[in-house]
């Protein structure tokens, strides 16, 4: 690649020394403004005006101008010809990581910082206050950091935090959360972040990051199980700040696909709950998570997205109507069906930290409409035998085509950690009120008294629309953050396999064995819609659109548990897992909510899309500037210093 042949060509003298301006002046930020030009905000090529933080760009104008001036080292900022890099690639080596020799002294350092406005934060764990030998140690300050630490809203506050931490490598949580002993390291987590608050401070941090061979990492919110948003010796770029909501209309016209409706164009970094509120306050519906606080632009429709409404309306990813990026190479470009279609098709469901960093996104709403939701609960007891229980189980089971045709979404748990126990919480209708719902579960619920089996806490509860639904059905409280006590193994399973009784009783039986040797599973009954009105051909695993049923298997270990430990948790969970390949084996996993270590991953998270998709990722990436575990290429990088099953990214990133 011509980037290492650049790299090596730079004087690690000139690296160290003092940056300066024409006549050997030393550039400061009293003589030297932030790299930035400001664009007008209707030249997107999307049609869709800029946010004011996008008009705010790096361009070949700004570095001529420093060239012009003699900045030394401005090369270190420019952008790069992707088609030259393909066509020069040659065999990559280890990112560069602190205290290699080629790793950029204090002095340049600073002179990014420069550039970037004073957006750039040096790592520091934000746990460093409880530990003594860290210079933030401060009593006080560790208390109420320990107070706040298992909540997102704290996380997704802090340069540095990320909601699960076992993957980063629990390098540095207050005392009382951690092992017995623990110290304080920076481990898995940034040597440095961008505060990025425009889009030219993005571009000069991708920029920078591959004319110096460093890792680059892109956290929003920092939801991922995997830790896909941390690394160590990494420059993170930080898009939480990236805010904005604008409703464009009842009839925005989106030439392009044909869609003419409601539609929002939100910043990257916007939450889901005030997305559902301004939504709800225009007497509208968007597809989010049923998790207030995540990212709505940034991992989750990059993985696909399910949804409460997805029965209605399909996956999150499909209801993007364009996107502006940055790209690896630096570039900030519009992305939709015209403009990079294929990379238009990747960045919907082909996974994060992967193709660019998306600043904001157009996506289309729909007609406020009424929800209903459904609780209940049931068990084994004195009545209700374990044959009796599952076979109730399964007779729930048994109505899941029916309901996700129905445009129903259901959020249920079984727990075996005593006598087993059904939970459903809830089962969640669209456009349906308590008498429909009724209606609709009275035959399931004959069918289970038929069986012994008492349903208790039967309730339903009536909402004006999916806001209050959401509010109403999960608490703030109920989200948490900050932990590392647990791994995620999922599947989708398919409609076809209620369609083959001897294959349906095969699923059922490997889910029962799961759930009874685990302790505990999860699940989701739903299916993404097909709907003619918004683009579909996107890089969504393919069996989604062949699943009404997602399920969560886990695996737990106390506080004290060491590597070896969590390893062979991790170990047993693949193990537990695979009776449930068995039963849906052309199937898959959603990428967002699996385990790191599933096997085959590249068919279980992407299916079919993914040699398309690794192609992609040669196209726009050739560097491999953007990586994360399981993402697309990620298979041609490794972490050093990893023990089986228990990967984590406090390690060098290295070619394979």
């Amino acid at each position: 690649m011509a980037r290492l042949a650049f790299v090596a060509a730079l004087s690690h003298v000139n690296l160290a020394l003092a940056q300066t301006l024409q006549h050997g002046v030393e550039a400061t930020v009293e003589n030297l403004a932030q790299a930035v030009e400001t664009l007008d905000v209707d030249a997107a090529s999307s049609g869709v005006g800029y946010f004011p933080y996008e008009s705010s760009q790096l361009t070949t104008d700004v570095l001529s101008n420093l060239t012009n001036y003699n900045l030394s080292n401005v090369d270190l900022f420019d952008f790069s010809n992707t088609e030259a890099a393909v066509q020069k690639r040659f065999g990559r080596i280890c990112k560069t990581f602190p205290g290699d020799r080629s790793w950029p002294a204090r002095p340049i350092w600073d002179l990014f910082n420069i550039l970037l406005g004073g957006a750039l934060i040096q790592g520091v764990p934000a746990a460093a206050p409880c530990y003594s030998d860290w210079p933030q140690y401060d009593e006080a300050q560790c208390a109420s950091i320990t107070s706040q630490w298992e909540t997102p809203q704290y996380q997704l506050s802090q340069p540095l935090g990320i909601q699960y931490y076992v993957f980063e490598g629990v390098s540095c949580l207050p005392p009382t959360l951690t092992r017995t002993g623990a110290n304080c390291t920076l481990g898995g987590m940034p040597s440095y972040v961008v505060k990025a608050t425009n889009v030219a401070q993005i571009q000069l941090a991708v920029n920078f990051a591959r004319n110096l061979n460093l890792r680059l990492i892109v956290k929003n919110k920092g939801h991922d199980f995997k830790a896909k948003s941390t690394g160590a010796g990494s420059l993170s770029i930080w898009t939480n700040a990236l805010q904005g909501i604008q409703y464009l209309g009842p009839t925005y016209t989106h030439g392009l696909s044909g869609y003419r409706g409601p539609a929002f164009k939100i910043g990257a970094g916007v939450e889901a709950l005030p997305l559902y509120q301004a939504a709800d306050n225009l007497g509208l519906h968007i597809l989010g998570g049923n998790t207030r606080t995540v990212g709505i632009g940034g991992g989750y429709i990059a993985g696909g997205g399910h949804s409460p409404l997805l029965s209605m309306h399909g996956m999150a990813a499909d209801q993007v109507l364009s996107m502006e990026v940055v790209l690896p190479n630096g570039r900030f470009v519009s992305v939709d069906e015209k403009h990079y279609p294929d990379l238009f098709f990747a960045l919907r469901g082909g996974g994060g930290s992967t193709w660019g960093i998306v600043t904001s996104l157009v996506i289309r709403a729909y007609p406020k409409q009424p929800v209903t939701t459904l609780t209940y609960s049931f068990g084994i007891d004195a009545n209700v035998s374990t044959d009796a229980f599952w076979k109730g189980v399964y007779a729930v089971f048994a109505k899941f085509p029916e309901y996700a045709d129905a445009g129903m979404y259901s959020y249920w748990s079984i727990s075996c950690l005593f006598d087993c126990s059904f939970a459903m919480a809830p089962q969640w209708a669209n456009n349906m009120d308590s008498t429909g719902l009724k209606n609709l579960s009275k035959p399931l619920f004959d069918e289970l008294a038929d069986l012994g089996i008492t349903v208790s806490n039967e309730t339903y509860t009536e909402y004006d629309g999916v806001l209050g639904a959401i509010e109403g059905t999960w608490s703030a409280e109920s989200e948490q953050g900050g932990v590392w006590n647990f791994n995620t193994g999922s599947r989708l399973f398919p409609r076809s396999n209620w369609e083959d009784p001897t294959k349906l009783a095969a699923q059922n039986a490997a889910i029962r064995q799961a759930a009874e040797k685990a302790g505990l599973m999860l699940g989701y009954n739903m299916k993404p819609a097909v709907n003619p009105s918004v683009n579909q051909t996107n890089a969504v695993n393919p069996a989604w659109r062949a699943t009404v049923l997602h399920a969560l298997l886990g695996a737990t270990w106390s506080q004290e548990a060491t590597p070896a430990d969590i390893a062979a948790a991790n170990k047993n969970l693949v193990e537990m897992m695979q009776p449930w390949r068995d039963a849906s084996p052309d199937a898959g996993a959603y990428l967002n909510e699996a385990d790191i270590n599933e096997p085959n991953w590249q068919q279980a998270f992407y299916g079919s899309n993914y040699e398309y998709l690794y192609q992609l990722k040669q196209k726009y990436d050739p560097w491999g500037l953007l990586w994360a575990p399981t993402a697309v290429g990620s298979e041609d990088w490794y972490v050093t210093g990893q023990i089986d099953y228990y990967p984590t990214q406090n390690g060098k990133l290295c070619p394979k």
